[in-house]
């Protein structure tokens, strides 16, 4: 049995998928720091770093005395080079950037203890010219062709640069402003423990603004604009409402009243869901931090498709599953005091998360699992009149349309397991292959 189970090659995730995601993450990530800020700068202590760890503490005074922390501080900003170089080069850079961009560092520091603070101003943006004339010669010497030095493209890399280091004021200028609640950058020392914290926010926002950037200047020939990409087997917004409202409209008044009261048991369902999945939160002090997580969580299921995702048959069972699912992802989440990001990625990831779990069916999680509504999912394709036409036309037997047309009746598995003489198992199964057939250019 195969783990993976796909009807199209593109494995994981499409890149119209990634670009629409890493773009709302980055909205998210911008509009929550300038919110932050504002808050910062209005008196708030909400964002503000109020951190202290006695170990840390400890550690550092530990390294201070013993010459070390130059080696530490150098390690965080080695890690910003390769991000920064990596969005120059447009690919993760080679070891032999890294290390020596390191080494060198860590030599001159020693050699001389008092260098002048422009150095390590200035030494990162040295780096960055000579890799990215280093790298390009490299690549030439491999080439079959033995290209020659293309100064056009050296030119866009330094543009590239010149993006990435305004990215990298914007956000040093927020992200101090929100933690430390002032516009005043003049001696402004801060301790292991707020240098651990600030970095970890600053490397992953940097991270994920990059490579949006990146994302989106990375145009695909032959697609001019996102939706010209769609899904296999989706279709359009439009074309979607329009064929809901056409099927609306063959309704009886009866089955308009059904669905009225369908449409209003699933808002005061949902309504209950979330105060439920609040509660937890709520009593961790975590309110605002689980509210924006939850709202990465529902734009990345919006723009993956709530419908290809991991499901539960029954709502009761989602709603706790998704409670306690919450619950221990509201205890991961940082308080925004200490990071901000954190609780988006963690949104985002679990969106993605349940997307794979439906794109890749053979997986434990959606096969064991998961019991999609198959009651739904015919109610969607097609209004009852239309049932017995529609089976027929796809090229299902008589048994498999009788048995598909008693369950749109709405009569239970095990009533028409006995009526066909099968077990309640095996009606489930034909029901679910039936359906993938009339799904299919549905």
């Amino acid at each position: 049995m195969k783990l993976f189970n796909v009807e199209n090659d593109e494995l994981y995730l499409t890149k119209i998928q990634w670009k629409k995601l890493f773009l709302a993450t980055s909205i998210l990530v911008i509009a929550l720091y300038l919110a932050a800020m504002i808050c910062s700068l209005c008196g708030s202590e909400y964002f503000i770093l109020n951190y202290q760890n006695a170990q840390m503490d400890r550690i550092e005074a530990f390294l201070r005395d013993h010459g070390i922390m130059p080696l530490l501080n150098w390690v965080f900003t080695t890690i910003e080079f390769t991000i920064i170089i990596a969005f120059v080069l447009k690919k993760y850079p080679k070891w032999y950037y890294i290390v020596p961009f390191y080494g060198i560092a860590m030599i001159v520091s020693a050699i001389f203890p008092s260098i002048p603070i422009l150095f390590y101003q200035l030494y990162p943006f040295a780096f960055y010219f000579v890799v990215s004339v280093i790298d390009q010669l490299i690549e030439n010497h491999k080439s079959p062709y033995k290209e020659k030095f293309s100064f056009k493209k050296y030119g866009i890399q330094m543009l590239r640069l010149l993006i990435a280091m305004l990215v990298v004021f914007v956000l040093q200028i927020l992200i101090f402003i929100i933690k430390s609640g002032s516009l005043s950058f003049e001696s402004h020392v801060m301790n292991l423990s707020a240098t651990f914290i600030y970095a970890l926010e600053y490397d992953i926002a940097l991270s994920v603004l990059l490579l949006t950037i990146t994302l989106l200047l990375d145009k695909e020939k032959g697609a001019s604009k996102w939706t010209t990409s769609q899904p296999v087997g989706s279709s359009s917004l439009t074309s979607k409402k329009q064929s809901l409202k056409s099927k609306q409209m063959n309704l009886t008044k009866t089955q308009k009243n059904k669905l009225r009261l369908l449409y209003a048991k699933f808002y005061i369902t949902q309504l209950g869901a979330f105060l439920l999945l609040m509660v937890l939160p709520f009593f961790l002090g975590k309110l605002l931090e689980f509210l924006v997580m939850y709202l990465a969580f529902a734009i990345a299921r919006y723009l993956l498709g709530f419908k290809y995702s991991l499901h539960y048959k029954k709502e009761s069972l989602c709603i706790i599953v998704g409670a306690i699912v919450f619950g221990i992802l509201s205890l991961a989440v940082p308080f925004f005091y200490v990071d901000l990001i954190i609780a988006i990625a963690l949104g985002i990831g679990l969106a993605v998360l349940l997307h794979l779990s439906y794109k890749y069916k053979g997986m434990f999680l959606f096969a064991q699992i998961a019991r999609p509504d198959k009651f739904a999912e015919l109610y969607v394709i097609f209004d009852r009149h239309h049932v017995k036409v529609m089976c027929l036309h796809k090229g299902l037997d008589g048994e498999t349309t009788d048995i598909i047309c008693d369950f749109t009746d709405g009569n239970k598995k095990s009533y028409i397991a006995k009526k066909h003489c099968y077990e309640v198992k095996t009606i489930e199964r034909k029901i679910n292959d039936a359906i993938d057939k009339l799904k299919e250019n549905s």
